[in-house]
């Protein structure tokens, strides 16, 4: 498609890759930004969710949260935030958060990151058009 061949010249893509997160919107430009909209706008809540589970302690909620947000990720990237969350996940199956601190702050960089990535392909396609 041209908009993924567009953005996909760029090479600033680490995590997602262009041409899959297109087919998920079935290469419909509109629906793609409503996609991105959403996952940008929810994801200091979900964060926040994460960040509370292992302030308080709470393996089962951290579990729960991590999963959820696992599921959502994985919509965009196998890679960099999704092996995070399923750790953070592990962590609350296994009532184990001693690291769940230290994951968590790799996991804010890795979002952060992947919600760049996603706001540059939402520009990149809406341009091309």
């Amino acid at each position: 498609m041209t908009n993924s061949s567009s953005a996909e010249s760029t090479g600033t893509w680490r995590l997602i890759q262009p041409e899959q997160v297109l087919d998920m919107a079935v290469n419909d430009v509109e629906f793609l930004t409503e996609l991105i909209d959403l996952f940008v706008a929810l994801a200091p809540e979900q964060m926040q969710d994460i960040r509370q589970a292992i302030d308080s302690n709470d393996a089962g909620l951290l579990a729960e949260v991590a999963h959820a947000y696992k599921g959502t990720v994985g919509n965009y990237t196998q890679t960099g935030p999704y092996p995070l969350l399923q750790a953070l996940e592990n962590d609350g199956k296994s009532a184990d958060l001693q690291a769940s601190q230290s994951k968590f702050q790799t996991l804010e960089q890795e979002i952060n990151t992947l919600l760049t990535e996603l706001e540059t392909l939402k520009t990149e396609v809406n341009q091309s058009l």
